[in-house]
This record gives C-alpha cells, sequence and structure tokens, in this order.
C-alpha cells in the first residue's frame, strides 16, 4: 500500500489505476524515462521517453524530445519524433511537429503535424536522417 493509496483510504486514486509513470500537470521533467510500463504526461517533459506499455500524452502536456511506446496517444503537444510499436493516435487536440512511425497510424481530423509518417506493423526501425544529397533538388525548367 503507498502513500496514495492512505490518502483515499486503501483505494487508489483513479488517474492513477494503470499507470507506473505519471508527470502532473503542475509538473516539469527534464531528463530520460525508461519504463516497461505505462506513461502518462499531464505535465511538461523535456528529453527522451521510452516505455514497452502505453504512452499518453494529455491535452495539456507538452513533450520536447523522442518518444517510444508500445501504443501512443497524442492529445497534448509533442516536439519531436514519436514511435509506436502498435498504435499511434493524434487526437483533435493533438499537435506534433516531428516524425511518426508506427504499425497503425490515426490523426484525427483538427490535430495538426508536422513531419514525416511511416506505417510499418512489427518491428520498428529507428528514425534516419536522409543524406543531404537525396533531399529534393529544385527543378529548373528552360523557357522554350
Amino acid at each position: 500500500m503507498g502513500v496514495f493509496d492512505n490518502l483515499m483510504g486503501g483505494k487508489r486514486l483513479p488517474i492513477l489505476e494503470g499507470f507506473d509513470s505519471i508527470v502532473g500537470a503542475n509538473a516539469r521533467v527534464k531528463g530520460e524515462l525508461a519504463t516497461t510500463g505505462s506513461v502518462n504526461i499531464s505535465g511538461e517533459f523535456e528529453g527522451k521517453i521510452n516505455a514497452d506499455g502505453e504512452v499518453i500524452v494529455s491535452s495539456g502536456g507538452k513533450v520536447v524530445g523522442e518518444l517510444h511506446g508500445g501504443s501512443v496517444v497524442i492529445s497534448g503537444r509533442v516536439d519531436g519524433n514519436i514511435k509506436a510499436k502498435e498504435n499511434l493516435e493524434v487526437t483533435k487536440t493533438g499537435r506534433v511537429h516531428g516524425d511518426l512511425i508506427g504499425g497503425k497510424i490515426i490523426i484525427e481530423e483538427g490535430s495538426s503535424y508536422h513531419g514525416r509518417v511511416k506505417v510499418e506493423p512489427g518491428v520498428v526501425e529507428e528514425f534516419e536522417t536522409p543524406p543531404a544529397s537525396e533531399e529534393p533538388q529544385p527543378q529548373i525548367t528552360p523557357n522554350l
């Protein structure tokens, strides 16, 4: 029985159910978070998140950095690349500036994202930055 259990007379707080790590709405965290469980970000997180379970960035949450999870739901803001082994969802309140890789990707109407999208069931590869030579070159068309 933990501290929060004692506050509720032996009952768990509903917001804590199912999440191993929580960054609360008033919290600001900088660093690296690795867990075999699930994560809920309602505050601000700067760094890298790597979770085997579900990662949720709530509507008031903000992540600056890489985010890797078993499945990922973005309702807040993420400035960085996101990888999900299974499902990756950007809800209508979600804002993403970075690349998305997932087994199944859902981007709801009203959301916004800027970056590359790659749907790849199963094994998720690391993001690769294309070499400068592969970037689109301007096309010059002569006037005839």
